[in-house]
């Protein structure tokens, strides 16, 4: 009797190409490894999330915002706090006003107190109740000691007084309205007189100026130049 299976009857086996089997193979496996690979993205996804709400619970950072600051907006951008029109204002130390804004800023949340400036425009209060008003295209505020470091085009200008001062910087203090530019400056008075030096330095609130390295001034009113070098004050 002759077996079924070897003539290929009914009963034979079925013998399935072998390259199929292989190819199934590999499918599988690259199917289980990106599935691996995607929960390791989610884990690692919700791990960051977790992490980075920490961080902003643990910093709080638009609560990390100065007191004395306000902001008309506040946006976020990883550590950096964007503020958008900020402005501060208080009382210097003889009792006169001062007021500090800028066109935006930005504050890094592990230094709240400093601010980055763009468009900066005080106001600061004289002894004698006129004000002196002060632009620079960008500054820095330390908002825990009133200070404001200038960059760029900076001017200062009192009209009651009758001057009007450009420098390429100064630190000025908002308390003691305390100013100091270590680069050349150019001071000009209502009368027309010009007075430009290297340095440029104003204490005692604001009653003494003292310019130093080549400091000349220009008189038109008497028709003579005056030209040095060294230190020279005046007075206020």
């Amino acid at each position: 009797m002759t077996d079924a299976r070897a003539r290929g009857g009914p009963g034979a086996s079925l013998d399935l190409p072998v390259g199929r089997p292989q190819r199934a193979i590999r499918i599988a496996r690259w199917h289980s490894i990106f599935v691996r690979h995607v929960r390791i993205l989610i884990i690692a996804g919700c791990s960051l999330a977790i992490i980075a709400l920490g961080i902003v619970v643990f910093f709080d950072p638009f609560k990390r915002i100065p007191h004395n600051l306000s902001v008309s907006q506040v946006g976020l951008q990883g550590s950096i706090v964007t503020l958008q029109a900020p402005s501060t204002k208080g009382f210097r130390q003889n009792g006169q006003p001062f007021e500090l804004t800028s066109v935006s800023g930005t504050q890094d949340i592990l230094n709240p107190h400093i601010i980055k400036l763009v468009g900066v425009n005080a106001k600061i209060g004289m002894d004698d109740a006129s004000t002196a008003k002060v632009t620079a295209r960008t500054g820095v505020y330390d908002s825990s000691a009133d200070i404001v470091w200038l960059r760029t085009d900076v001017r200062i200008s009192n009209e009651d007084s009758g001057y009007d001062m450009h420098m390429r910087s100064a630190t000025v203090d908002l308390n003691s309205g305390a100013l100091l530019s270590e680069e050349p400056v150019t001071v000009t008075m209502d009368s027309g007189s010009t007075i430009t030096a290297d340095r440029m330095e104003i204490s005692d609130n604001g009653h003494k100026v003292t310019f130093q390295g080549q400091v000349q001034s220009i008189v038109p009113s008497s028709g003579w130049d005056d030209e040095g070098s060294g230190s020279q004050e005046a007075a206020q």
